[in-house]
């Protein structure tokens, strides 16, 4: 039941109507979007966001069969009589005031934005968005110097875009020989939301978490140094915004998260709530909950009952609940 599956479920879900499909009883819907916005923006380059329109379509089709919640409401159980759905948006991104939350208040659909508190007022940038951005310096600029020294790292041609955060520093490297300065498009771009717009999504009623500190691969990383990032990364939110609710969600995925960690999370209470990425699932933890990626290729309708087909499909053979 992995990738092939999936895949075919899309297919087959597409001859059930949504009505049917998306009403029948699944964990709290939860899905997930990064940014929305009208312009191409040069750092983003790893998924297919959202338009203005494109993103009020959805949001309306999502309203047409789940009603929308807080996350306080989340909270009080898994399993919902009632369809509902909870938005939110990682990485903490400019459009998540400037775009997003005036369209949410319109709409009266609450949210969560989360956050890498080490971006927050455009300190640092994304290890993603530095490919993103070299990838597009060399469209326009090749350069076989950097060609080759991309190349002996096994990141050659769009293989840049599987760089991790322990190779900042050959990204770095790569940007000094192209003469590309990520402060300065820090200062220019300022694609980062600031303390003062997060403190107004918090004061007009929008919950805030941690999405790490600088947004590592946890699957890559020790389970000290995840708890490390949790920690570092709540105090922000804790110190600056005293929620009544403290939630994480983990950057690119919960997989390789062991439940140990995410009994240390909650036994410290240094969340409430967590959240991962595996799609239409319960987990085995009563307080983590898994979301769905909006952003993916292909036709949002059709991805989204396939994604609930997948779920029962899952559900008729046993594996329904992702473990740790």
């Amino acid at each position: 039941m992995n990738n092939f599956p999936r895949f075919v479920s899309r297919h087959l879900g597409k001859a059930i109507p949504a009505g049917v499909l998306l009403k029948r009883p699944a964990p709290v819907f939860l899905p997930f979007y990064h940014v929305v916005s009208n312009e191409k923006l040069p750092h983003i380059l790893n998924y297919p966001y959202r338009n203005i329109e494109q993103f009020e379509k959805e949001l309306e089709y999502f309203l047409t069969y789940f009603h929308p919640v807080s996350l306080e409401e989340i909270l009080q159980g898994k399993k919902q009589t009632k369809r509902v759905f909870h938005l939110s948006f990682d990485d903490g991104l400019k459009e998540c005031a400037e775009v997003i939350a005036p369209i949410l208040k319109r709409k009266g659909i609450p949210a969560t934005f989360f956050v890498n508190t080490g971006f927050v007022d455009n300190l640092q940038l994304f290890h993603k968005y530095k490919t993103n951005l070299i990838l597009n310096a060399l469209k326009t600029n090749p350069n076989p110097k950097v060609n080759e020294l991309l190349k002996r790292h096994d990141l050659a041609g769009k293989d840049i875009l599987n760089a991790e955060i322990n190779q900042v520093a050959v990204l770095d490297e790569v940007a000094k020989i192209l003469e590309l300065s990520f402060q300065e498009f820090l200062a220019k771009q300022e694609p980062y939301l600031t303390t003062q717009q997060i403190l107004q999504l918090h004061d007009d009623g929008f919950s805030i978490g941690a999405h790490s500190h600088d947004h590592p691969e946890f699957y890559k990383i020790s389970e000290e140094e995840q708890l490390g990032q949790v920690e570092k990364s709540m105090a922000w939110i804790v110190e600056k915004l005293q929620p009544k609710i403290k939630t994480f969600s983990f950057p690119f995925t919960d997989d390789k998260v062991p439940a140990t960690v995410l009994k240390r999370l909650f036994d410290e209470n240094l969340c409430d709530i967590t959240f991962g990425t595996a799609g239409v699932k319960f987990d085995e933890s009563d307080f983590h909950f898994q979301r769905y990626p909006v952003e993916q290729t292909g036709n949002f309708r059709t991805n989204l009952k396939g994604e609930f087909f997948y779920f029962e499909l899952r559900k008729l053979i046993g594996k329904a609940t992702v473990k740790h």
